[in-house]
């Protein structure tokens, strides 16, 4: 069952982007707390039987924060899933790691695939049987004591690809135990957020909306 309201941090016409706390899936499943169980909840109006529409234009994982995109009609789901698919959308995230990348900033490519339990991904530099390419760009932001804060930019979109990327490269996720991270942050979640979301509006142009900074990232401005 719900718990709690979604946090809208825009609303435009057939969407609104929420900012996604850590440690709920987006999708429902059974009858767990989630993104979708929470809208379905919240959206609907008072003595209507029928159940709201809430569309998963995208889905960010479960120990993960930020900006998630929803649609609130099919035509706008159309619509959103057409610009995810033609590469329209453009994602920047914040990930503080328990240690530095190779370079101040810089690529990542591998190829990543599903291990057989289906729940992690693997990733290597050379193509593996069933592995797609994956590419991401990054930034150190700021060294701190608590770890390094980077910006990531997923050129690609694969399973638990920053998380994996940033392990196999030797800067495991604070908190991201199953991707080798040594250190807790908070139960069901990681230093990982959806920090900037990019996508084609409606009437033309594009849509850019800021997700608040998570708390192991206060300091930052959200310009930066």
């Amino acid at each position: 069952m719900a718990t709690a309201l979604l946090t809208i941090i825009h609303e435009g016409p057939g969407y609104v982007v929420i900012d996604k706390p850590a440690g709920i899936a987006t999708e429902v499943n059974f009858t767990n707390d989630t993104v979708e169980a929470r809208a379905q909840v919240q959206w609907k109006r008072p003595k209507s039987n029928k159940q709201p529409f809430v569309g998963i234009v995208h889905r960010l994982d479960r120990p993960v924060s930020g900006a998630l995109l929803l649609a609130r009609n099919k035509s706008t789901l159309v619509r959103l899933n057409q610009a995810f698919a033609e590469k329209q959308v453009a994602k920047v995230y914040l990930a503080l790691t328990e240690h530095p990348l190779p370079a101040p900033a810089g690529r990542l490519q591998h190829f990543i695939a599903r291990d057989p339990s289906g729940r992690r991904a693997v990733a290597a530099t050379r193509p593996l049987p069933g592995a797609k390419s994956a590419l991401l760009e990054y930034q150190l932001l700021q060294t701190r004591e608590n770890g390094y804060l980077y910006e990531i930019k997923p050129i690609t979109g694969r399973f638990h690809q920053i998380r994996v990327q940033l392990a196999t490269a030797g800067a495991p996720i604070v908190g991201d135990a199953t991707y080798g991270s040594q250190r807790f942050y908070l139960p069901q979640a990681i230093c990982l957020h959806a920090h900037q979301l990019t996508f084609p509006a409606a009437a033309g142009g594009q849509e850019t909306v800021t997700a608040p900074l998570p708390a192991w990232a206060e300091g930052l401005t959200n310009g930066e």
